[in-house]
């Protein structure tokens, strides 16, 4: 007979099986029914340890969260995870764009927490709303596996690309998520689990109002560059005309020197995410330098240094760009000598 439990195994939780057929099949399900076309089987690896069996989860199990154990497809046991009386501590730190406004074709948006969060969740979780308060329908991407980075602390939410570009059937048919003129908010509810399984702190929610179509290149040769003396730690910075995408100007702009190499220093994003600047670790050396925009850089619309996300045939700016960085040459100016 196939015990089943709570247990550790090199200091890991697991759940640990005994006296298991050889070779059996054991997968773990959130949930207290296994039905076809259910809940998947959640990642993780199995460990001998002495006479047992041990599933190590690859994320961690949820407190208060119920969890069917099956042996060769039939169910074996339901183990529940006790939820320990600790105060919420997980929030929401930030939601971006900041910018008030935002085009009706809105392409993404970003979530971040103060701690990791339980994938699977956003969907119950996370709505946009309009000014009566109702869910518009359709306006996130449905989709299996969530948008986390490694830490799963920021969460990308992508509106539904369906119906942002024109020729689709579904923008025929339902028009843009967001309307111009119109307000909107992203809510988050206090319920999202975090890690743990414990609720945020409190729920949270961002307000926008929505503008017209986004449809340019992101172009460099637009910006404006503020250029510091040379010989001190006063930061560069660039200003674009309009919000650029938060999670891609965190990576996609750096400075080289006279020598070619980049830069060393603390990047910062500008209110908005209009201007970008960054901070030199040592003083500005006299001599040329470049501010380098990788292709890849986009607009809140998805459109980037490169191509416009949703182009028309028609209209010859609307062509696609090399696909290469882009540089800004400038000069640390001289400091006026001192009177």
């Amino acid at each position: 007979m196939t015990e089943v439990s709570w247990s550790l195994s090199g200091g890991a939780d697991c759940i640990r099986l005994t006296g298991l057929p050889a070779d059996a099949d054991v997968q773990v399900r959130p949930g207290t029914a296994v039905a076809r076309g259910g809940l998947p089987p959640m990642a993780g690896r199995l460990v001998h340890d002495g006479a047992s069996l041990c599933f190590v989860p690859q994320f961690a199990f949820l407190d208060g969260t119920a969890y069917t154990v099956t042996v060769d497809g039939g169910t074996a046991a339901v183990l529940i995870r006790a939820r320990p009386d600790r105060p919420a501590t997980t929030e929401v730190m930030a939601v971006y764009p900041t910018a008030a406004e935002v085009p009706c074709n809105l392409l993404r948006l970003y979530v971040w927490f103060s701690a990791p969060m339980s994938e699977g969740y956003a969907a119950r979780h996370i709505r946009l709303a309009g000014d009566s308060g109702d869910t518009i329908a359709g306006a996130l991407l449905p989709g299996e596996h969530e948008l986390w980075d490694a830490s799963r602390r920021r969460l990308t939410l992508l509106l539904d690309p369906a119906r942002i570009k024109r020729g689709l059937a579904s923008h025929r048919d339902a028009g843009y998520p967001l309307r111009p003129g119109e307000t909107f908010r992203l809510v988050i509810d206090r319920g999202f689990p975090d890690a743990r399984g414990h609720p945020l702190r409190a729920g949270a929610e961002q307000r926008y109002q929505v503008g017209g179509e986004e449809r340019r290149h992101v172009d460099p040769g637009h910006w404006t560059l503020t250029v510091p003396p040379a010989r001190t730690s006063e930061p560069v910075q660039v200003t674009f005309g309009r919000p650029l995408d938060h999670g891609l100007l965190a990576r996609c702009l750096h400075v080289t020197g006279p020598d070619g190499q980049p830069v060393g220093g603390t990047a910062r994003i500008g209110p908005q995410e209009r201007s970008w600047q960054l901070m030199p670790r040592q003083v500005w050396a006299p001599g040329p330098h470049q501010l380098i925009a990788d292709p890849i850089l986009e607009d809140l619309a998805g459109n980037s240094v490169s191509r416009v996300f949703d182009r028309d045939l028609t209209r010859p700016e609307d062509q696609p760009r090399p696909v290469r960085p882009v540089t800004l040459a400038f000069h640390p100016r001289c400091p006026l000598p001192a009177a």
